[in-house]
């Protein structure tokens, strides 16, 4: 039984078929057609990506007995014997079984004598970075100096291998890893040519499998086809690489948008007992949340051939931007320490479950959105701070106070302005009560805002903003340019809509995009009041005379950054 594997039948024999180089294929094709052809060139690359390849096409052009031309005809006794590697003019070297000083001599014995049938002698010496340093030595001279007729094609993986005196002889030409859409694309066009049935997925699959390398690619099709009986399935090629369907992915996801831990974890679990390698889940889960966030950033369109897009498109909607990019981060990083867990599998469930435990601020926000409204401050209290709610929560989530921080004495705890008192009864007024529209000012904006009861993006960018003017029914805001991305249409609507429900004596609202602004707005005041308390915090831990003691006594010194306020409220007795 004789069959030829597809990463040989399918092997480029122009230039034209070549993939995923077009600056190597433009440098070689104008190099032959201006007769400008270098006496010595090296190709380098990652495995898989065409060097050998473009050296025998350069081989067929320059030795094609229709005469030298930027592509071979391929059809010729010189194209099609180099092709079979039987052509007398190609020595074509392996250099890693050929290190000796002796055996690279003995190849250049016959080097001054002319082709016996070609144009051209040519030298194709692969993994050139395995000859020892005496062979290097010993081709020196002739690659600088070559006879007319001989020409000189090294291939290699590790360039920086090379001395420095080859590298300076040769024409360097850097063959990049590939795309897997370009990858993705060739094996459709095998698949095609060969009569077998793919699905889009598992070739989308294969074409990320091979890590920018077309002939391993065509290795993994081949075991595909086999695998499959003539066929390639998403679910078979699945298995075949140890990874998860796409369909169990998206289930995943789903889980985690839901917050549904126990179906996380059944379904990671499912995946394990399908021996699916942890390393490979999480790489699949990272491939479909960029995905996920190209649809969110891009649109429907960019994934139109992909057909898994119909499933990721109602994942678009259900999480948010920042957290797709969480979980994206995670799962990355979860992936790089799964050697460091005790074992692969806990340390998969341990991802998925950081993936659960943390939220961005924007997810906080969302999950506080029922909270009550806080009451508004009086008019006749000084302005006094107040703590921005989101970010106080983020820095919970993401920062765990130094152990010696946390024996410190707690500061203060966070200021809340007072309720804000009726003129007409002295009774307190709620958050959500309307504020006449002469009691704003700029200097009281800060703590409007506080009392208004506002929500999301719709609180982030008020509490960003600087009353510019409130007269005449018209309400007009400043916005730190620093913060002019959260200001989208949706979200410029509904602080419009909130604030004319909080604020019924105005009609319109208008707000403008300044500079990165140093006003008085809410986000500036819990700035300079999370400043301050820090400040504080790290005063009262240097006074500690449990802390003064062990520096003098051990010689230590604080670290910069290890010291951060901790609420009273969140203290533990």
């Amino acid at each position: 039984m004789s069959y030829l594997v597809l990463a040989r039948k399918w092997r480029p024999r122009k230039f034209s078929e070549v993939r995923g180089q077009p600056h190597a294929v433009r440098a070689l094709t104008n190099a032959i057609s201006t007769e400008r052809v270098h006496h010595a060139w090296l190709f380098a690359g990652t495995r898989g990506v065409g060097k050998t390849t473009l050296a025998r096409i350069l081989a067929a052009a320059l030795n094609c007995r229709k005469g030298a031309a930027p592509e071979p005809c391929g059809e010729c006794e010189s194209c099609t014997s180099i092709e079979e590697g039987s052509f007398v003019d190609l020595m074509e070297v392996d250099a890693a079984s050929r290190t000796k000083v002796e055996q690279t001599r003995e190849l250049l014995e016959n080097v001054q004598y002319a082709p016996a049938l070609g144009s051209y002698k040519i030298y194709l010496i692969d993994e050139a970075h395995m000859l020892s340093a005496s062979s290097f030595n010993a081709l020196l001279k002739t690659l600088e100096e070559p006879p007319p007729h001989v020409k000189f094609l090294l291939a290699t993986t590790e360039p920086q291998r090379l001395p420095v005196t080859v590298l300076s002889r040769c024409l360097q030409i850097n063959l990049r890893s590939m795309d897997s859409e370009t990858i993705g694309d060739q094996l459709t066009a095998i698949c095609k040519g060969e009569g077998v049935e793919a699905e889009p997925g598992a070739l989308a699959r294969l074409a990320r499998a091979a890590n920018g390398s077309m002939r391993d690619a065509l290795s993994l099709l081949d075991q595909a086809i086999a695998y499959g009986a003539d066929a390639v399935r998403e679910t078979d090629v699945a298995d075949m690489l140890g990874g998860a369907d796409q369909p169990s992915i998206v289930h995943l996801l789903n889980a985690l948008a839901g917050g549904d831990g126990e179906a996380l974890l059944n379904g990671a679990r499912e995946l394990r007992e399908r021996l699916a390698d942890p390393a490979n889940i999480l790489a699949e889960m990272a491939a479909a949340l960029q995905r996920l966030a190209l649809l969110q950033t891009v649109g429907e369109g960019v994934l139109d051939e992909d057909d898994d897009a119909e499933m990721l498109a109602p994942l678009a909607d259900a999480l948010p931007a920042d957290q797709v990019q969480l979980f994206y981060e995670i799962a990355i990083q979860g992936r790089s320490k799964l050697a460091l867990a005790p074992d692969p599998g806990l340390g998969l469930e341990m991802t998925l479950l950081r993936m659960l435990a943390f939220r961005p601020v924007s997810a906080a926000k969302a999950k506080r959105g029922s909270a009550p409204a806080r009451p508004a401050p009086a008019p006749e209290a000084p302005a006094r701070p107040a703590p921005e709610a989101p970010e106080a929560q983020a820095r919970t989530v993401f920062e765990a106070p130094a152990p010696e921080a946390a024996e410190a004495p707690a500061p203060e705890a966070p200021e809340t302005p007072a309720p804000e008192a009726s003129e007409e009864d002295g009774t307190r007024e709620e958050a959500s009560a309307p504020v006449a529209d002469e009691a704003l000012s700029p200097g009281r904006w800060p703590e409007t805002v506080a009392g208004l009861g506002l929500e999301g993006l719709s609180r982030d960018i008020a509490a960003h903003s600087e009353l510019v003017d409130g007269s005449d029914g018209r309400l007009r805001l400043r916005l730190d340019g620093a913060h002019e991305n959260l200001l989208t249409e949706e979200a410029r609507q509904e602080l419009e809509s909130a604030l004319l429900a909080a604020l019924p004596a105005f009609q319109t609202v208008e707000i403008e995009i300044a500079g990165a602004g140093k006003g008085d707005t809410l986000a500036a005041r819990n700035r300079a009041a999370e400043r301050r308390r820090q400040q504080r915090a790290e005063e009262e831990f240097k006074a500690d005379p449990f802390v003064q003691a062990s520096l003098e006594i051990f010689d230590a010194k604080i670290e910069v950054g290890s010291i951060h306020p901790v609420d009273r409220a969140q203290a533990k007795p």
